[in-house]
């Protein structure tokens, strides 16, 4: 266990530029919108500068925004003219007993993992992108692959938090206050700055992985018949080849789950390394689309083969995360991720494919990655959680930066709205009001009233936020 931080080490010189210190590729290809901005950015190191910086009698600009891994596909870190809160320096795991972990908030994901490995333990929730930090996870929706009857969020995990309010109060909320609770998890640091969280932990466990290539309208009906059995569904999708790639995760005892830890880190450099750089190098050096199209296509069909139907028959939270090393090196990905109800994820499927056709026939521009999926059981720990109402499936669109990269994303938003789909607010581009207000309804107005209650100025809603959450 760590017990000296970076506060420790960088002493009361807590407020800095952007830039002064460098904080490694931590998205794994994944990268938010916004840019981090230069000015405004405060690094607290402590429960006293964080509590500083919020009181209203400090007068830090606002608007206030916390920040952690910046892994966001959306404006929600920016604070234009006001204040970032960059909780970098907040990186201890201050205490580990047989049932709980206790972490500050700038502690990333797959810190905490490797933490908890080494001594057996894991957190239950799940985490795909496992470079974002324990508090952005608990703010935002973090969520990934699950298996027999898992949650799907590692939010509903958090069993206490430590949260500093816009007044600059501190204010410790548990399962003595559950609704508060449920409240604070995707709030999105709207509601307060996050400090630390408390996580339940249980001892590692291992999966089993059933891999197949399927074509869309096999998949459909084999992915429907298992949305309430206990079992975790992730997929890769190629909609111009019409293949699903997908994995199937089942509990298993140790013995029977084959980990190879090395198969898992060479299947992560394969999809987020070396894959993305190659589809990079073609966009810029075949002219021609409709070949360097087919050579992608290609790629992507031959690293699935090799990536997820040959290397892992099994694998453990541990092996999994520790793999996800975040080496690309190249420009950043962009991505947009939608959930939508489970029981049409055939006919939306098929409906994606159409509208990514039409899409290129008319505007000569596609996605150069695959679609990734998961499937997302209810889960009603989080007011504001996508699943609340029931199952549903997430569908990240992914692709190389381009210039008409915006107008697909807008595009695809409509095309979400068509579907039913309900928007994640640090993840899913150009959602208008009304689809978010349409999707969460009656808890939308709830959250509101708290937050009325709690930041009667608006002070840590930008104006991104804003137009949704007041």
């Amino acid at each position: 266990m760590r017990h000296e931080t970076m506060a420790n080490r960088n002493g009361t010189e807590w407020r800095k530029q952007a830039g002064e210190k460098k904080r490694p590729n931590i998205n794994r290809g994944i990268a938010p919108k916004q840019t981090r901005p230069k000015p405004g950015v405060v690094q607290p190191a402590s429960l006293k500068q964080l509590v500083h910086i919020m009181d209203p009698a400090s007068r830090f600009p606002t608007p206030i925004r916390p920040m952690g891994a910046n892994s966001a596909s959306t404006q929600c870190t920016t604070a234009v003219g006001g204040t970032v809160v960059d909780m970098i320096n907040l990186t201890d795991i201050t205490e580990i007993t047989d049932t709980t972990v206790t972490a500050q908030a700038g502690v990333t994901l797959r810190e905490l993992a490797d933490e908890l490995a080494e001594q057996g333990m894991e957190v239950a929730g799940t985490m795909d992108i496992v470079t974002r930090t324990v508090g952005g996870a608990v703010a935002g929706g973090c969520f990934g692959p699950v298996h027999d009857g898992d949650t799907a969020f590692i939010g509903s995990q958090a069993v206490a938090m430590t949260v500093v309010t816009p007044d600059g109060k501190v204010m410790r909320i548990d399962e003595t206050r559950q609704n508060l609770l449920n409240v604070f998890r995707g709030s999105m640091g709207a509601l307060g700055i996050i400090l630390d969280v408390t996580f339940k932990i249980r001892p590692q466990t291992t999966f089993v992985l059933k891999q197949r290539k399927m074509d869309v309208a096999t998949f459909g009906v084999a992915a429907t018949r298992l949305v309430h059995q206990p079992v975790g569904i992730k997929f890769f999708y190629l909609p111009f080849k019409d293949r699903v790639y997908t994995a199937l995760r089942r509990a298993q005892p140790d013995d029977d789950a084959k980990v190879r830890n090395f198969a898992w880190k060479l299947k992560d450099l394969g999809e987020t390394s070396v894959l993305p750089a190659i589809c990079g190098k073609l966009g810029r050096i075949v002219p021609i689309q409709s070949l360097r199209y087919s050579l992608v296509d290609g790629l992507h069909e031959m690293g699935q083969s090799l990536f997820t139907n040959t290397l892992t028959e099994g694998g453990s939270s541990a092996a999994e995360y520790m793999s996800q090393s975040g080496r690309y090196a190249g420009p950043p990905l962009e991505y947009s991720t939608w959930c939508f109800p489970a029981q049409d994820l055939g006919m939306l499927l098929e409906a994606y494919k159409v509208f990514a056709a039409e899409y290129y026939y008319n505007f000569k521009y596609r996605c150069d990655m695959p679609v990734v999926g998961f499937r997302l059981p209810q889960d009603q720990s989080a007011l504001l959680s996508p699943s609340f109402d029931g199952p549903m499936f997430a569908l990240r669109v992914v692709t190389s930066p381009h210039p008409k990269w915006e107008d697909y994303a807008m595009d695809y938003a409509e095309f979400a709205q068509r579907w039913g789909g309900v928007p994640l607010l640090n993840q899913s581009r150009c959602a208008e009001q009304g689809q978010v207000t349409i999707a969460f309804g009656s808890r939308l107005d709830f959250f509101k009233r708290i937050r009325r209650q709690l930041d009667s100025e608006n002070r840590l809603v930008n104006p991104y936020l804003a137009q949704y959450v007041t």
